[in-house]
């Protein structure tokens, strides 16, 4: 006669695999969401720090540097050392009407100024971002030079200020 023999489950072997497979997968999604969000972060918002200004002088200068590249120019906060304004331009507000109405207003950009230790920040909303909310080639690109042109502007503000320190 034949032994039959009756084989068992492993039951540590698939209860350490389980558990290592649910690991793994809160370990890719933990880390796959972190980066996601950390990289929309970074896209939601244009962050300068400028050396060796006050933020009332890249208040001033901006204010300037607006009206040469026919920018409005809007106050909202203006207290001692620090500065709430929105800034945008109609010849882009007219072009993003054309695009789409839930494009415009992505042309206001909002401008935070305030002091740092040795220096100025400035932080704003990141126009560029729309580009992940409406999905339009044309619109990307409207957003995506529209982004450049503002971060230009505020790098030209720093510029255009630390060129009339050295002239002084």
């Amino acid at each position: 006669m034949e032994t039959q023999t009756k084989k068992t489950l492993n039951y540590p072997f698939i209860i350490l695999t389980g558990f290592g497979v649910v690991a793994t997968l809160i370990f890719i999604f933990l880390f796959v969401y972190q980066l996601s969000v950390g990289k929309v972060r970074q896209e939601a918002l244009i962050e300068y720090a400028y050396p060796k200004i006050t933020p009332q002088e890249y208040f001033n200068e901006l204010k300037n540097v607006c009206q040469k590249n026919k920018f409005e120019f809007r106050e909202i906060v203006v207290e001692e050392n620090y500065f709430l304004v929105q800034i945008y331009s109609k010849e882009f507000i007219e072009k993003a009407k054309t695009l789409s109405p839930s494009v415009v207003p992505l042309v206001i950009v909002n401008l935070s100024i305030s002091p740092l230790p040795d220096g100025t920040a400035v932080v704003g909303n990141n126009p560029y971002l729309w580009r992940v909310m409406i999905e339009n080639k044309e619109v990307d690109t409207f957003a995506k030079d529209y982004a450049e042109l503002v971060k230009l502007l505020l790098n030209d503000v720093y510029y255009s200020v630390k060129q009339k320190k050295k002239t002084i």
